[in-house]
């Protein structure tokens, strides 16, 4: 069975391909059209997909959809219903030729790249959900998925065995946690659905206590029900573009920042509460699903679980607690494949499942470059990895292009930007130099996996980044450490990405320390790197001192 998943339209559209329940490969449509979260449908993906795995899309026997388009149109028409008054026929008309392009002619796309068999519709949350819990270790498990929307529900919760999901409780909209945290992030100046990891990083710079009596006032709280709000503060409902109302301004004494505005201290501040009630109200969440199906284990899918501060607190209800890859939307791309796998367990839990390049291909970019770059190929692995660590830490900053891309937001170590966690001033030179971007953004660390409890405090192993958790005080870390003394952990096992563990065992020798900043390989505004030439102008264009590619390392030639 050839299955084809889907996601697209609403934001970070992506394909993958699924043979018998295993995944062959996966990539964002951004990442092949530059156009960060791009929404549209995903035909580069979908050609990659097929040229990758060798086949045409003739020999595919079904797509997956990731949602139910006509629950969603539905949730849609009965929204527009009840809020536009004297507006509605122009918002029907408007949202009704949008559909016409989109979800509703899906088939009509389909044929247009000559496909004309089965389209299987998956529930959205469904889609979150399979890409969870069939890429975790357990056999049962409480499954969680929380986001903005999809179809009509905001958070789905449901028993997840080998035979599928038995759902628990699920909550409709509008009440969402996710967009509550979507608005804040367009109050704080920040696009939505894009910005929210900057409210986070924001976070530990501000003091709660100042907004949190306020933003409490926007929520309900009783026994019964999951999660609600008072909606006069939020405008998501009746309005396409606008995320709050002006009750939310004079509820919380101040108007909203400005994107082109300097961050305050005030900002600051803001964030921090909003960071804090998020997690409170994330809490009981946990806190309900573990009272109506006791389990140790938990699943957690949705935009919300890349939240790295609220997930860390899970523990205080479960054991163990599996985030996938890339929990959002494009990860449902694969989801909605797997969904249709109830019974059958595949390994799908390594996520280097994009592009690669062979030596031909590397050289052959490299040498577009003539006279612009040196290089040098290393005989051996030992001895590039040995040069590269040397480099780190002697506190270099490092381009590293290595193997199949990661599938999803985070860089696990194939596409990244390395350094020194030992280095003082090396946060900020990537931040303003390289990164171009906010000071306050903090940088993650990858640590090997058995060593990484003497230098966090981790419960299990965080192959993912997608947890934050404490740095021990008794071990200095300034360039990844966050103002607040967390670190978004990646815990790298020597199975898991081997060239990765073993230039961290290489700083390891060096230095004492297996660990090493790891950032994506991309700067301001733009997608992660996808191909060696678009490595090397991006080093080229940048303070990064060398470019590690496969076993080649690049400098850049004087002018």
């Amino acid at each position: 069975m050839i299955q084809l998943g889907l996601s697209a339209f609403y934001h970070d559209s992506a394909a993958a391909l699924v043979i018998d329940g295993k995944v062959i490969c996966a990539i964002e449509e951004e990442k092949l059209s530059g156009e960060k979260h791009d929404s549209s449908f995903p035909f580069k993906a979908i050609q990659w997909c097929l040229e990758y795995a060798k086949i045409t899309i003739d020999e595919v026997d079904m797509v997956c959809w990731y949602e139910n388009p006509k629950d969603k149109f539905e949730r849609v028409r009965e929204t527009i219903g009840k809020w536009g008054g004297l507006r509605y026929p122009m918002k029907w008309r408007k949202f009704i030729k949008r559909w016409n392009q989109s979800e509703g002619n899906l088939k009509g796309i389909l044929k247009s790249i000559g496909y004309d068999g089965e389209i299987l519709y998956s529930l959205h949350h469904h889609s979150h959900l399979a890409l969870s819990y069939y890429t975790s270790p357990f056999d049962k498990a409480i499954g969680l998925s929380i986001d903005g929307v999809g179809e009509s529900h905001t958070i789905y919760a449901a028993m997840c065995d080998p035979f599928g999901f038995h759902k628990i409780q699920t909550l409709h909209f509008p009440h969402s946690l996710g967009l509550v945290y979507s608005a804040f992030t367009a109050y704080l100046g920040f696009k939505p659905n894009e910005g929210e990891y900057k409210v986070m990083g924001m976070a530990g710079y501000g003091d709660a206590n100042k907004y949190v009596p306020f933003i409490n006032k926007l929520f309900r709280f009783n026994k019964e029900t999951i999660f609600s709000f008072y909606p006069e503060y939020f405008a998501w409902e009746y309005s396409d573009k606008i995320m709050f109302t002006s009750e939310l301004c004079n509820l919380l004494g101040r108007g909203p920042r400005l994107p082109e505005e300097e961050i305050t201290q005030d900002d600051y501040d803001l964030a921090a509460a909003v960071q804090f009630v998020y997690e409170k109200q994330f809490s009981r969440i946990l806190e309900k699903a573990k009272e109506l199906v006791n389990s140790d284990n938990l699943c957690l899918g949705g935009g919300c679980a890349y939240n790295g501060l609220a997930n860390t607190g899970a523990y205080k209800y479960y054991s163990s607690v599996h985030i996938p890859y890339a929990p959002s939307d494009a990860g449902s791309a694969i989801g909605a494949c797997l969904a249709e796998y109830k019974g059958v367990r595949k390994d799908n839990s390594v996520p280097y499942i994009g592009p690669s390049f062979n030596d031909i291909s590397i050289r052959t970019q490299l040498e577009y470059f003539g006279n612009k770059i040196y290089y040098f190929k290393y005989p051996t692995e030992e001895r590039f990895l040995t040069k590269v660590a040397t480099l780190i830490h002697s506190g270099n900053i490092i381009g590293w292009f290595q193997g199949n891309m990661e599938f999803g937001a985070r860089a696990l170590g194939n596409r990244s930007i390395l350094a020194s966690p030992l280095k003082d001033g090396i946060k900020d030179k990537i931040n303003k130099v390289i990164k171009k971007r906010e000071g306050f953004r903090p940088f993650a660390p990858s640590c090997i996996e058995e060593d990484a409890k003497m230098f966090f405090n981790i419960k299990e192993p965080i192959p993912y980044m997608n947890q934050v958790v404490e740095v021990n005080r008794n071990h200095r870390l300034p360039s990844i450490t966050h103002i607040d003394n967390t670190a978004r952990v990646q815990t790298v096992n020597k199975n898991f990405n081997p060239r990765y563990y073993n230039l961290l065992l290489a700083l390891k020798r060096i230095s004492g320390y297996p660990i090493c900043l790891n950032t994506s390989f991309n700067f301001k505004d733009q997608t992660i790197t996808v191909t060696p030439k678009q490595a090397v102008e991006r080093f080229l264009d940048s303070k990064m001192d060398f470019l590690a590619i496969e076993n080649y390392l690049i400098i850049k030639m004087k002018k």
